[in-house]
């Protein structure tokens, strides 16, 4: 009687020990692990974030997280129209310092062009508003994706050093007849041709610096594997 006792007593214990059990499989198989962004040495060291959260099931990129995304072929905002399309790639496979892939290399991002400024007088280069829109897979899949661009400024334009010396460049011309003014400014006054000319070069360049400031600015323009950062505004899943 003892033996049939302690046999059911055994059946019971393992009738309700193995559902534990397989519950406690299910959990771990489904734990995540926290993990981080692999990115270039300068943006890591701005990114505000660099967490990902990694399951067997799925990688979640969370939100403000950076990436780092290269043009995918050669563009100018001069022929730029709101709802254009610009494709970027990723330059290098996306994964964390653990080692874990998260997007592979020619993975796209695409983002349309929401706001067209074009250049303007005293060297006010023109500006192209993006809005990050998805991400294409290899394989066909798409992802969408709310992003913007990570800089200091939430456009993409030409530096006003870069204007100001297309400025100065342009007006070489304006220079070389202000040159010729100051000459006979010089002979008028009864100098040597040398002294005109030294009167001549400062204001050659005066003509020319104010002829470019009132040119208009620059297109903004960019090769095929330049680089821009971009900011993730809500985490991103990416199944595994």
């Amino acid at each position: 009687m003892k033996k049939v006792i302690a046999l059911l007593l055994c059946s019971l214990f393992l009738n309700l020990s193995m559902p534990a059990g397989m519950l406690l499989a299910n959990e771990n198989n489904g734990s995540v692990s926290i993990e981080h962004m692999k990115l270039p040495k300068k943006l890591a060291k701005k990114t505000p974030t660099n967490i990902v959260n990694s399951s067997a099931e799925e990688t979640e990129i969370v939100s403000y997280n950076t990436l780092q995304v290269a043009f995918g072929q050669n563009f100018n905002s001069k022929y730029a129209n709101v709802g254009d399309e610009i494709v970027f790639i990723l330059p290098d496979c996306l994964s964390t310092e653990e080692g874990t892939q998260i997007l592979p290399v020619g993975t796209k991002v695409i983002a349309e062009i929401c706001n067209v400024e074009r250049p303007k007088s005293f060297n006010r280069s023109g500006k192209i508003h993006l809005n990050f829109k998805r991400i294409e897979l290899p394989d066909g899949e798409q992802i969408d994706i709310k992003a913007k661009l990570f800089s200091n400024k939430d456009f993409l334009s030409r530096g006003k050093l870069n204007a100001l010396g297309k400025g100065l460049g342009s007006t070489l011309g304006g220079s070389a007849i202000g040159i010729g003014a100051g000459c006979g400014i010089g002979v008028a006054a009864g100098a040597v041709i040398v002294g005109g000319f030294a009167i001549g070069l400062p204001i050659g360049f005066a003509i020319g610096a104010v002829a470019g400031l009132v040119t208009p600015g620059l297109y903004y323009k960019a090769k095929a594997g330049d680089k821009i950062n971009i900011q993730l505004l809500d985490k991103v899943i990416i199944d595994k």
